[in-house]
């Protein structure tokens, strides 16, 4: 019990002193960070599991983006009690002169198997359930639709020449939850209403909702693996929801989040690290001095550290439970349904990570009081091996932990070679210049030479200050900077070599339409390129559905994509590794691959890739990867094959490219797509507004996130002037004791704190021009353009904060007298 009490007195203290409770608070934040987020996390995915139970409108569902044969269909059929079959599409919808993107659902006389359909005659009216979807000849329209086409019920509606009365505003779906996280506008006909007309996409699906017992819904998820290998079979108990891996992936982008935080968090408590290790140095040597063994002294010193990780777990839990119930009501505008709960194993599990992290910022210090002898735990060891084994230990925490979350190495690796490489600059520009100015000061007299002398006294504890500093202003830059250039830089690059409208699919009768269209209203049409939709099945033989990873790569490839093909290497690509084919090749099943794409999925020279396409496999080997680069239009291709291939194909070609229209020509728009529903023409202002609209979720998501940023990037600076604070008073009363006046003393601290921050802002502008420079480089193939006057301010205001905080510090050490100042 005594040596209870004393671990606990100790603990104590420390916490009432500054490094303590700068310790305290910034891993209470981060701890608050991660529970919250682990909170949320549990119940959005609880929810997800009920939501699927309740809402899947059948018991299973088979998807694929062809309708089956009609002996598979039969096949599917003897296998269950009950079947709808439901196809969607992607179509333009007219109305007078207005236009919009719609969502198609062709649906039978048995939809829905189970549940019901809402519905009503206006935006706004009270909603009455429906046993059946529309009759033949009819259409319903969702609630936003009818808004934006501005029409009401009775009014007509024509797709590719067959008219259809709008007979009901469409509310709800049992089946809408398979459309995920998509907000497109709905449309929803009976398949015999358009039967003879032809709205055929890359982009349709074909649904066959399910009703059947445990053991046929086993038998036709069985059968469907080894029949369809490009469908995607969903149950409704133990299966997975569609949301489940955009969530996360979300998940993901938030635990990578978290990384940032913790390398800031890393960096303050290393700082505090400092004085916490000269204090326990001298407690064990007190310790040794009353004949306490080394094992003993080490496992209280231990006890003293669990002693306020413990507490920062208290504090952490009770803030996060209070903005875990917040989070969780303000979700619940986007899940309805959604209820806090209490998720104990998923907290544990984050509170054992987070401990694992914490502690192996401690190895370094606890190694080296368990090595020292009773002599160096009096004396005060020089900091040199020691910064470096902390140093190590840093980084090898947090790379594990975004190795843990990224789901896309690439981009991760970019950012820690970013961040390894502004840590590098800004070592080699404190060694440089503080070594430079104390040569140029040798000769010379004045608090300014007087200065570098005692930053060259103090060369490792001033790098570590630096890289701090820097290294917080870096992650700050990096949050809010680059997203405010991208929208920029991407839309005058658009404008200049896309035109103004993207044809973003065009069927091969339509191009000719599409090109009289263009003479007619003086268009010009600037490029167009042919591709195939594919479907990725299989990558050596495996199913690509057996690959289970949270990735924003496979799970596009999990849906058809575009397929095109070349011999010559397109203006706007390059060769980025292996060897591109030779002009008209008999060879016709070799394949290339975006450079991107191998690397997030793992892809290697020689694999075999096999695609569905037209409903038949086909097998190609991939011999190269290509990479885009601008000059040509942003038209690209994840892959390309070559020219021969095309005659091999059984499928349709369909076209991408893009236009250039005068602006009387948009109101002649309508008319085109009235004739032509499929034709997919997206405005680069639309183009523009979603991105937008993208970038105003993330800055309303990451608002929260940059006040964390924030406020640990004060608590580094905090700690970087409560960590040398000692040093900083020894200092100046050593100074005033040979007859320096105060002013002299904050002088001479501006100076020192004025180089730091100098070094430490120039580090932080240059590892977020290099972030940028990677990214846009490895992702756009553009040049980063920053604002240099946006970043020269950054530099000024962080020189200014460093500066005036470390006044402020000054003065409060210079209001004692230099007997107390020695003393200290």
């Amino acid at each position: 019990m005594n040596r209870l009490t004393l671990i606990l007195g100790n603990s104590w203290r420390d916490l009432r002193g500054s490094d303590g409770r700068i310790s305290m608070a910034t891993q209470t934040a981060l701890l608050f960070f991660l529970m919250t987020l682990t909170l949320t996390s549990a119940s959005i995915q609880n929810y997800l599991a009920d939501n699927l139970d309740q809402m899947l409108g059948s018991d299973l569902v088979v998807e694929s983006p062809s309708p089956l044969a009609k002996d598979d269909e039969a096949a599917v059929r003897s296998m269950a009690a009950g079947l709808s079959v439901t196809q969607l599409a992607d179509i333009t919808l007219t109305h007078k002169d207005e236009w919009a993107r719609v969502q198609l659902k062709l649906v039978d006389d048995a939809y829905p198997l189970q549940g019901h359909l809402q519905i009503g005659d206006t935006p706004v009216t009270t909603q009455r359930a429906a046993r059946s979807g529309p009759k033949v000849g009819e259409i319903w329209i969702d609630s936003r639709l009818a808004i934006k086409l501005g029409t009401r019920v009775g009014d007509n509606l024509t797709i590719g020449g067959t008219d259809l009365r709008l007979s009901a505003i469409l509310f709800h779906e049992p089946d809408r939850i398979m459309e995920g996280h998509s907000v497109a506008m709905r449309a929803m006909v009976h398949s015999q209403s358009l039967a003879g007309t032809a709205i055929m996409s890359s982009k349709d699906r074909t649904r066959y909702l399910v009703t059947a017992d445990e053991s046929q819904q086993q038998a036709i998820e069985k059968w469907s693996r080894q029949t369809l290998p490009g469908a995607r079979v969903i149950r409704k108990f133990g299966g997975q929801h569609p949301l489940a891996s955009f969530w996360q992936r979300t998940e993901n982008f938030l635990g990578l989040a978290s990384v940032i935080l913790f390398f800031m968090g890393a960096v303050a408590l290393d700082m505090t690290n400092r004085r916490w290790l000269a204090k326990m140095r001298y407690r064990l040597a007190l310790y040794a001095s009353f004949g306490t063994p080394t094992r003993t002294a080490m496992l209280m010193a231990l006890g003293e550290w669990l002693a306020g990780f413990l507490l920062s777990i208290a504090l952490a839990g009770t803030l996060a439970i209070f903005a875990y119930g917040a989070i969780v009501a303000e979700l619940q505008g986007y899940f309805p349904g959604l209820r806090a709960g209490w998720h104990v194993a998923p907290a544990l599990t984050t509170i054992g990570l987070f401990f694992l992290l914490l502690l192996a910022l401690q190895i370094p210090s606890f190694i080296r009081l368990s090595r020292a002898s009773l002599l160096s735990l009096i004396r005060n060891p020089t900091e040199n091996s020691h910064m470096w084994q902390r140093l190590f230990w840093s980084i090898a925490s947090v790379t594990l932990l975004a190795a843990a979350y990224s789901d896309n190495m690439l981009l991760t690796g970019m950012t820690l070679t970013a961040i390894a490489a502004a840590l590098a600059l800004m070592l080699v520009l404190t060694w440089t210049v503080i070594r430079l100015g104390d040569a140029w000061g040798r000769r010379r007299a004045g608090l300014l030479p007087f200065a570098f002398f005692m930053m060259r006294q103090r060369l490792f504890a001033k790098s570590a200050q630096v890289m701090g500093l820097g290294l917080s202003g870096l992650l700050l830059l990096f949050s809010l900077m680059l997203m405010r250039d991208l929208g920029t830089t991407m839309e005058g690059y658009s404008r200049n070599h896309d035109g103004n409208l993207m044809i973003a699919e065009a069927q091969t009768d339509q191009i000719d339409a599409i090109k009289i269209w263009a003479e007619k209203t003086g268009s010009s049409v600037r490029s167009l390129r042919p591709f195939v939709s594919a479907q990725l099945v299989a990558v050596n033989g495996k199913a690509i559905a057996e690959i289970q990873k949270p990735s924003d790569t496979l799970a596009t490839l999990k849906d058809p994509i575009r397929l095109s093909w070349t011999d010559a290497m397109p203006k706007n690509n390059r060769l980025d590794g292996g060897k591109w084919w030779s002009a008209d090749t008999d060879n016709w099943q070799q394949i290339s691959a975006e450079s991107e794409v191998m690397t997030d999925m793992g892809f290697s020279y020689g694999d075999t890739l096999t695609y569905q396409i037209g409903g038949k496999p086909y097998d190609f080997t991939l011999v190269a990867s290509h990479a885009y680069q601008p000059g040509a239009g942003s038209i690209t291709f994840w892959f390309q094959l070559p020219l021969s291939a095309r005659a091999q194909i059984d499928a349709p070609t369909r076209y991408m490219g893009s236009m250039e229209l005068p602006e009387p020509a948009w109101d002649a728009l309508a008319g085109l797509w009235e004739q032509y529903p499929t034709l997919s023409l997206v405005p680069l202002q639309e183009l523009t507004e979603r991105f937008d609209q993208t970038l105003g979720i993330v800055t309303k998501v990451t608002s929260g996130y940059a006040a964390m940023v924030l406020l640990l990037a004060l608590f580094v600076l905090a700690a970087s002037v409560s960590g040398f604070s000692a040093d900083d008073r020894q200092k100046n009363g050593l100074l005033m004791s040979m007859g320096l006046r105060d002013t002299d003393c904050l002088k001479l601290n501006f100076y020192d704190w004025g180089v730091t921050a100098l070094i430490a802002a120039a580090g932080a502008v240059a590892g977020t021009w290099s972030a940028g420079l990677l990214i846009y480089q490895a992702q756009f193939n553009l040049t980063y353009n920053p604002d240099i006057l946006w970043a020269v301010a950054m530099v000024v205001a962080m020189v200014a904060t460093v500066c005036f905080v470390g006044y402020l510090a000054c003065r409060q050490s210079l209001k004692v007298s230099v007997r107390d100042l020695m003393a200290t």
